[in-house]
């Protein structure tokens, strides 16, 4: 089986990306696959402490973003966007570095980090699934919603699509008011059914939800994961992403 990457993308911080890729993360390594997390940074950002990685029983490194490339003042707007969205060299050092790491068939769950160019085309194609997290406020409703349309328009012109999937974070008694919500905004966005052919519940998949006590305990470095209830959860939530991608259709119409 080849290697499997699975991106976390999140266009605003405290999305809850971070904590959305190591749930993933450990769910698949409970399914007994060789498993690495992997947090992107980008030139210039500041590296923090990253207790959830310090805890988790799995391997966890960050890579860097390259730099973009240098390009002549007068390029014309059009051929640079063209030439940073078809740049695949963090996708490639990522490949590298995780078969280094896991060998060539395991699962490599990505933290993207919120730069512009983390999610290109180059990177999306690579991809088996992408993950959108979506809390449950209105305002990170719509961040979430944007982020979704945007990796689907991006894929137009490709041949198939990487599914990609909202990543639902809320405590039990928001969930419903949550799933109506992003169902609503997800319509109003795809009117004619372009980006999101099927139900907004088919591309929905639920995060397992960590309270405040729990948070608490993973930040101050205090180890988790042995929890009977979290463990269960963290493995249906792996299971529920598979299914999901392999029920998302993987092409999409063309403009």
């Amino acid at each position: 089986m080849a290697l499997r990457i699975h991106l976390v993308a999140g266009f605003n911080g405290g999305s809850g990306r971070s904590l959305t890729a190591a749930l993933l993360a450990y769910g698949l390594h409970l399914h007994g696959r060789r498993t690495l997390l992997v947090r992107q940074n980008y030139p210039g950002s500041v590296s923090a402490i990253d207790p959830v990685g310090a805890t988790l029983p799995l391997p966890c490194t960050r890579l860097l973003l390259p730099a973009p490339y240098e390009l002549p003042a007068d390029l014309a707007a059009g051929l640079a966007m063209t030439i940073h969205d078809t740049d695949g060299r963090f996708m490639i050092a990522l490949t590298n570095h995780a078969t280094a790491e896991i060998g060539a068939d395991g699962d490599v769950v990505v933290d993207l980090c919120c730069h512009e160019r983390a999610c290109n085309a180059a990177t999306i194609r690579n991809a088996a699934v992408i993950l959108v997290p979506a809390r449950a406020s209105v305002p990170e409703i719509d961040w979430a919603v944007r982020g979704f349309s945007h990796i689907r328009d991006i894929q137009r012109c490709s041949d198939t699509a990487v599914p990609v999937l909202l990543a639902t974070i809320s405590p039990d008694d928001e969930r419903v008011r949550q799933v109506a919500l992003l169902g609503a905004m997800l319509r109003d966005c795809d009117p004619e059914r372009d980006l999101m052919p099927g139900e907004p519940a088919e591309v929905m998949v639920q995060v397992p939800f960590l309270d405040g006590a729990r948070l608490t305990s993973l930040l101050i470095g205090r180890p988790i994961w042995r929890d009977p209830q979290l463990i269960e959860r963290c493995r249906a939530f792996a299971a529920a992403v598979a299914n999901r991608a392999d029920a998302v259709p993987l092409v999409l119409p063309q403009r």
